[in-house]
């Protein structure tokens, strides 16, 4: 089983996770000597997850699967990200962008995503330069899209005249 690591968070709570569980990065930019994070569920079947610090569990990133609100997101990983990671199937990645809140709107960071060896347990942030991407990418409007789906189900459930 691994051994356990127990520690408390300002923002998630307290937190026990085994070694294996944790991710170790290569110390992520504006973040030098902070390697090792754990995911943990922000809600269950939410879309979004926390990224909390095993060396500074205050420090703890909103994170999110970019398809999820994105879906032809093409992110800004090349072979060699890959080949550092020891990634030789594409179950082994995961990628994940960082949130970003700024009153009521929500932002995903698709210039620089998470990239995670899921097998390895071991990540880096891959820095891209693409122009359609920034790091506060808008998550667009969900409630339009949910509104015209109840709209929709009304409309077929409902019998005509």
């Amino acid at each position: 089983m691994g051994d356990l690591i127990s520690f408390e968070s300002r923002r998630v709570g307290k937190i026990e996770v085994t070694e294996a569980e944790v991710v170790t990065f290569e110390p992520l930019p504006g973040f030098p000597g902070l390697s090792r994070f754990v995911i943990m569920e922000h809600a269950e079947g939410g879309e979004m997850a926390w990224l909390v610090s095993i060396e500074d569990p205050d420090l703890a990133f909103v994170v999110a699967t970019p398809w999820s609100f994105f879906p032809n997101y093409d992110p800004p990983v090349q072979r060699e990200h890959v080949a550092a990671l020891g990634i030789e199937k594409s179950e082994e990645v995961e990628i994940l962008s960082i949130v970003t809140l700024s009153g009521k709107s929500i932002f995903l960071n698709l210039a620089a995503p998470l990239v995670i060896n899921v097998t390895t347990r071991r990540g880096i942030q891959v820095v891209g330069e693409d122009p359609r991407y920034s790091t506060r990418m808008a998550i667009p409007p969900l409630e339009p899209a949910a509104t015209a789906r109840s709209a929709a189900t009304a409309a077929t459930a409902t019998p005509a005249p």
